[in-house]
């Protein structure tokens, strides 16, 4: 051990720490003596002030009621000026409900009112209603001052302190003397030994003689200095034979060192290619998805148009010829739009951004929803269309029921198109699967062209089809089964089909749901509903620069009790709206001079300064995909509708709005 060492260890001995643990331990605990001293007489010198403050009010409560009844200022100043002889008051007051009769502050708080004492720390207050004959006449409030009371306090936290110090002080030097005398010293002098031993003088003088636990800490030294004579005796025979396997070992280590660098640099190498193609993957999906949504705000801008004033032209009388022509762009719009939400699908599946629902829905109204909408394709070309639930199945599910719908579509709607004649049937069974959920088999089967049995394997593959003739002659992108088969994956289950050319096809999917038959509340979720409410009056505000999409939603409110006004950016949206009266707001996200967005924080913003309810905004946007939603929800926004809108859902999110809106109005009141 070097001469600084033992230097830092003198100045670090352990009877000086021991003397600071010993001088902080009593410290501590004297201090916490003194500061529950402390507080429990800052605790009674409060409540003293408080019961005086209590007393002076209840005294005025009776003496102040006769003067208040007959407006007696004069003894209410007299009661008050009493009340100020305590140099602890700084405000009084007696008020009635007509008037202030008395009030008097201390003159550096003469321009404070009441509310300033009650809302400052610094000041006890209190206020007592004065009655007579049992009814209020008046009100007496005081306010105390506790500064006095803090200079007190003060005065005491530093006596106590004081004494405290002394007493650590006198405690702490008593033992550290005792300590030093009994322990440290013997301690220090075998350390000083074993300090010796240490540095290789084993021959160090140890004084044994001790009786208590440092004699016997002293041997056991001893002991241990005899047992590292033969260990280092050892040491050096053993060292001796390691030399040898060191070198031995060096050499080998060299060759497998060698070794190693030569295959970490072909490793790099690898690695240095995949991030390189992870990279130029992960642009090219970013570019991918930037395209799919440009493209789908770019196509579903002018599909709002024309799918809009398709749906109005149908409402109109036409003639047999005229609405075989607006059936057929109306067909074809829809088939568009169907392919785009296709290919977002698809897009969301691949790059994991896809999340399903998990809410509660009736089986039967789902099921029974879907076959209403695809009999209407059976009936036109002669087909029957059958569906088996059996009773036995649960109607109560939990689950993603608008995914089920997109997969049932989509097998149904294929069935219907490569069916001649004959039928498509619909059936329903349970089927194996994991514990606590049920898992049901939905089979579609029909009497179509069938496929042939090398094409099964494929046909789940994305922009696939059984045959190319079968593009041409019945349509299609190929998406829909490659769609079907990631959400069934999604939904924990599989999808397969059987078929034979010629006789027809049928395509199974598994999935599981929750079930829960003990919640009869939610029982009437999901069922059919019946006929839709008229709509309400409602004076409606739509910001929209596309001249186009405007008179569409014009054309659809037309003859309904709604009185819908059309600016052409959120601009004038934002100053139009500040003007009042209206019921809800239709925005459009893309305007020039101020976006959708903008104005909607703009409108909450304002809203919130105005301490206003908020109006029910409605975000109608050609950006279709979950991020948009989210982004115009998170904006402000009460409801996402992705363009092209169709009639009956911008009806059913009006209805949902305005009585969200009297829900509110109706809350309003009640408060």
């Amino acid at each position: 051990m070097t001469p600084d060492t033992r230097t830092l260890t003198k100045a670090h001995s352990l009877s000086r720490r021991a003397a600071i643990l010993q001088m902080g331990l009593i410290g501590i605990i004297v201090l916490c003596f003194s500061a529950a001293i402390i507080g429990f007489n800052a605790y009674r010198l409060k409540l003293h002030l408080a019961d005086q403050t209590q007393n002076i009010s209840h005294l005025a409560r009776t003496s102040l009621a006769s003067a208040v009844w007959q407006v007696d200022h004069a003894s209410a100043k007299d009661f008050i000026d009493a009340v100020f002889q305590d140099e602890t008051v700084v405000f009084a007051q007696v008020i009635t409900g007509r008037e202030i009769m008395s009030v008097k502050a201390r003159p550096r708080y003469a321009d404070k009112t009441f509310a300033f004492f009650k809302n400052d720390r610094q000041f006890l207050t209190n206020s007592v209603e004065i009655k007579k004959y049992g009814d209020w006449i008046g009100t007496f409030r005081i306010a105390v001052s506790t500064e006095k009371y803090q200079q007190e306090i003060g005065i005491y936290v530093i006596a106590t302190l004081a004494l405290a110090i002394l007493l650590i002080g006198a405690i702490s030097l008593t033992s550290y003397l005792f300590s030093r005398k009994k322990f440290f010293a013997p301690l220090k002098q075998l350390e000083t030994s074993a300090t010796f031993i240490a540095d290789g003088d084993l021959d160090a003088y140890i004084d044994t003689s001790a009786p208590n636990e440092l004699g016997n800490l002293a041997r056991a030294i001893d002991d241990m200095r005899e047992s590292l004579r033969h260990l280092i005796d050892d040491l050096q025979e053993a060292n001796s034979k390691l030399q040898n396997h060191q070198n031995i070992l060096e050499t080998t280590v060299r060759k497998r060192t060698e070794e190693l660098e030569t295959k970490n640099l072909s490793l790099n190498e690898a690695l240095r290619e995949i991030r390189n193609s992870k990279k130029t993957a992960e642009v090219a999906n970013q570019a991918k998805s930037s395209f799919l949504a440009s493209m789908s705000h770019e196509i579903r801008t002018p599909m709002n148009a024309i799918l809009g004033m398709a749906d109005i032209l149908w409402e109109t009388e036409l003639s047999e010829d005229q609405a075989k022509y607006v059936n057929v762009f109306r067909t074809a719009g829809e088939s568009l739009l169907e392919i785009l939400d296709d290919i977002l699908d698809l897009s969301k599946i691949e790059a994991g951004h896809l999340k399903l629902e998990s809410t509660w829905f009736s089986l039967k109204g789902t099921i029974d929803k879907i076959c209403t909408v695809v009999d209407t394709k059976a009936q036109q070309k002669g087909l029957s269309l059958n569906c088996t639930i059996p009773p036995a199945i649960p109607d109560h599910l939990q689950g993603d029921p608008t995914r089920l719908r997109q997969i049932l579509l989509n097998l149904l709607g294929n069935a219907v198109k490569f069916t001649d004649s004959g039928s498509v049937d619909v059936a329903v069974q349970t089927a194996p699967g994991p514990a606590g959920k049920i898992t049901l088999q939905f089979s579609i089967t029909d009497t179509g062209i069938g496929i042939a049995g090398d094409k099964l394997s494929t046909i789940f593959d994305s922009f696939t089809q059984a045959d190319s003739s079968t593009t041409r002659e019945f349509g299609g992108t190929g998406l829909g089964l490659a769609i079907s088969k990631q959400l069934t994956q999604l939904m924990g289950g599989h999808i397969w089909a059987e078929s034979t050319p010629g006789r027809g096809s049928t395509f199974h999917f598994t999935a599981c749901f929750n079930i829960d038959s003990t919640d009869e509340s939610r029982l009437g979720e999901g069922l059919i509903e019946g006929e839709e409410a008229p709509l309400p009056e409602a004076n409606i505000l739509m910001m929209e620069d596309s001249k186009y999409n405007a008179f569409v939603i014009q054309t659809y409110l037309k003859g309904t009790p709604c009185f819908l006004t059309v600016v052409e950016n959120g601009q004038e949206g934002f100053e139009a709206f500040k003007l009042g009266g209206w019921d809800l707001i239709l925005m459009d996200i893309q305007m020039p001079l101020m976006d959708g967005y903008s104005t909607t924080k703009a409108i909450r913003a304002w809203e919130a300064e105005q301490h206003l309810l908020p109006t029910p905004i409605a975000a109608m946007t050609a950006h279709a995909l979950d991020e948009d939603a989210k982004r115009c929800l998170d904006a402000g926004a009460d409801v996402h509708i992705p363009k092209p809108v169709k009639k009956s859902t911008l009806f059913t999110a009006i209805r949902q709005m305005t009585k969200t809106l009297s829900t509110h109005n109706a809350g309003a009141d009640n408060v």
